[in-house]
């Protein structure tokens, strides 16, 4: 499923200057997008699959396909920070590591966000994550830039102890469902047909445990994931 998130995204990626041609049926636009997708993994080769599964994204340079990052975007599209800047000050740093922070907005996390009780206020915050997200993409304004955003954490804050109680909206199935709807389809876009950025739900399910989480702890019993 996450390799399907990332290559859907990834034909999403491509400019409307580069569809004008088209060498194979996944870079025709007018397809259904599960063809262009069974198309574009017919093409791929074992390693090239293989590599996709990473965080580096479906990039098939031989198919012209540019591919996009998977990048962290919880409450807003994270591309740098004050270490970056401080490393940006050595000269023996890799130049991938030297890049400089690029400004975006930053919302509250889920809780905040969850407490407004407002799931339109949040689909407009996912919509100022995605254009962001996808105006720095396609203008070149970060090396690093991604259009796969690891948001939101849709899992239930269960109990506080858990070491990411502050990212979910709640404890409440529906609710926290609701909220993390509605800032996906803002992230998305209202463009009926093409996504602007594309949502990886984080945590989605049962990572709200303790025990050697570090490890796996997804080792919920049948009464436990009911409740």
């Amino acid at each position: 499923m996450k390799a399907l998130t990332i290559l859907s995204a990834t034909l999403l990626a491509f400019s409307a200057s580069a569809l004008a041609q088209h060498q194979y049926p996944f870079q025709d636009p007018t397809l259904d997008a599960e063809k262009r997708i069974d198309n574009v993994l017919s093409l791929m080769t074992l390693d090239e699959k293989i590599a996709s599964l990473g965080t580096s994204g479906v990039a098939v340079p031989r198919l012209g396909i540019r591919g996009t990052a998977i990048g962290e975007a919880l409450s807003g599209v994270v591309l740098g920070g004050p270490m970056q800047t401080i490393l940006a000050a050595f000269p023996d740093v890799p130049p991938e590591a030297r890049t400089l922070p690029t400004p975006t907005t930053q919302f509250p996390q889920g809780v905040g966000l969850g407490r407004t009780w407002d799931p339109d206020l949040v689909h407009q915050a996912g919509a100022v994550i995605g254009s962001e997200a996808r105006y720095i993409f396609e203008n070149g304004k970060n090396a690093k830039a991604f259009l796969v955003l690891l948001t939101p954490n849709a899992d239930l804050a269960r109990d506080p102890r858990w070491g990411r109680t502050q990212e979910s909206y709640g404890e409440d199935p529906f609710f926290s469902g609701t909220m993390a709807a509605a800032l996906i389809r803002g992230i998305q876009g209202d463009n009926p047909k093409y996504w602007q950025a594309a949502s990886l739900l984080k945590h989605f399910l049962a990572n709200s445990n303790e025990h050697g989480r570090y490890g796996s702890s997804s080792d919920f019993d049948v009464r436990l994931m009911r409740e």
